[in-house]
């Protein structure tokens, strides 16, 4: 996307900062002009697609509109949100909007990805080397009409078959433009968040033991967690070929133990043979993301689900995490049994949509 950062005085110094540091992030491929300078021909000379701000004046925002170019703002939520295509807001702790908190911050945050959310569309790589076909990511998570005309020129020219949408139920706005313009539903995504502020004490029943996965356990591990992901969203959009789905959840698992995906895998073992696993994927801010996790289905309803995340606690409280989340699909009952049975709350709650060309 052709982008063009707009500076201003009288910010809020805070906002301001972010602004810079994003800029920093994007100036290869940016623009930069204070908003003194700014008029609709240098616009228009400069085939801008994305104005990024910390909020202008109310005739600029119509004027941008007026020429469908997308408007990201950082910024108070409650002022813009009604103003622009994208807001972010570090400082806001409303959780039901997208991009507010602290992990939003550009300063604070090097694990925000800033510069897909201005790219409004992501190419997905990996997945569109595993599927066999160009697969990309909506990560300007809010869905409007300039959004979706910006877009379109990236979809020709990757040749894009399949955008994947992840919508946060509570953006009513976004759902109607998704359902409108040919996305198809296909998942809840519920995430859910635990602090991590004890330590438990238990005993491990004889012969199981915890470890970190090691590359000799890839095979064992491929094997029992093949049938273990039905609820999936994949599973559910009848394109996707189910042998396929299988292979997409084993190879992540593989990836975990080599940590070439998420950073590691840890495992329950019988007798050295692996029958549990986690994988882990540590983040900047002293938190961590549960991945994949799963048991092997003769050990299930025995409690060794709660024993490995309770394994799993005390090993992240101890490298210094003081919060884990992990997500699970609207559909499987069982695992959001589980996290809220050992003192996971609910976080979001977000809808997956799929879109074919």
């Amino acid at each position: 996307m052709n982008k063009l950062f707009i500076f201003q005085d009288n910010i809020d110094k805070d906002y301001r900062k972010e602004l810079e540091y994003a800029y920093k992030l994007c100036k290869n491929s940016s623009h930069k002009v204070e908003i003194g300078n700014l008029t609709v021909d240098y616009l228009v000379d400069n085939s801008i697609e994305v104005v990024i701000s910390n909020g202008l004046p109310k005739d600029w925002l119509f004027i941008l509109k007026g020429l469908n170019i997308v408007t990201v703002t950082l910024d108070k939520i409650e002022k813009y949100l009604d103003l622009v295509d994208i807001v972010i807001d570090f400082k806001s702790q409303d959780s039901n909007k997208y991009f507010t908190g602290e992990i939003y911050s550009v300063c604070k945050n090097k694990d925000f990805v800033f510069d897909e959310i201005v790219n409004l569309i992501t190419k997905l790589d990996w997945d569109t080397n595993f599927w066999g076909f160009p697969v990309a990511y909506l990560s300007s998570k809010y869905l409007t009409d300039n959004i979706l005309l910006r877009i379109e020129k990236v979809i020709k020219r990757d040749n894009i078959k399949l955008i994947e949408y992840l919508c946060n139920c509570h953006d009513s706005k976004s759902v109607k433009f998704a359902e409108k313009n040919g996305f198809h539903f296909t998942d809840i995504r519920l995430s859910f968040e635990k602090p991590l502020n004890e330590k438990y004490d238990f005993k491990l029943p004889n012969n199981i033991t915890f470890d970190r996965a090691k590359n000799s356990d890839i095979q064992e591990l491929r094997e029992f967690s093949k049938d273990l992901y039905k609820d999936s969203r994949y599973f559910f959009d009848d394109n996707f070929e189910r042998e396929k789905v299988s292979e997409f959840y084993q190879t992540w698992i593989e990836r975990a133990v080599l940590g070439q995906f998420d950073d590691a895998c840890y495992c329950l073992y019988d007798n050295g043979t692996p029958f549990g696993f986690c994988t882990i994927k540590y983040n900047v801010l002293n938190t961590a993301n549960i991945g994949l996790f799963g048991l092997s289905k003769k050990y299930q309803g025995k409690g060794l689900a709660k024993t490995l995340l309770y394994l799993i606690f005390n090993m992240l409280s101890e490298k210094n995490v003081h919060t884990v989340f992990v997500v699970t699909q609207g559909r499987n009952y069982a695992a959001q049994k589980l996290y809220q049975g050992v003192g996971f709350s609910t976080k979001t709650t977000e809808l997956w949509y799929h879109k074919w060309l």
